[in-house]
C-alpha cells in the first residue's frame, strides 16, 4: 500500500511540475507579432550578408573538392600555415 501511495504521489508531483513548466513557457514565449519581428532581424534576412554567406560557402566547397582531388594537405598552405 505504501508502494501505490508513492508511486500515485510521484506521479502528482510529476504532473504538478510539468504544468507549472507549460504555464511558465506560455508566459515567457514571444507573441506572433514579435516572432516575426524577430524573423526579420535575423542575419540571413539580410541579402548582402545572405550573399556573403553563400560566397563563403562557395570557397568552402571549392577548397572540399580540391582536397578530394588531392593527396596534399590544404591546411598546410600558405594563407593557414604560420
Amino acid at each position: 500500500m505504501e508502494t501505490l501511495r508513492q508511486i500515485v504521489k510521484g506521479t502528482f508531483l510529476l504532473g504538478v511540475c510539468t504544468g507549472i513548466g507549460g504555464v511558465l513557457w506560455v508566459l515567457v514565449a514571444p507573441g506572433q507579432q514579435q516572432r516575426l519581428e524577430m524573423c526579420r532581424n535575423f542575419p540571413e534576412a539580410n541579402p548582402a550578408m545572405l550573399a556573403e554567406v553563400r560566397k563563403r560557402n562557395e570557397l568552402v566547397l571549392k577548397v572540399i573538392e580540391e582536397s578530394a582531388k588531392t593527396n596534399e594537405n590544404l591546411a598546410r598552405r600558405p594563407p593557414w600555415s604560420s
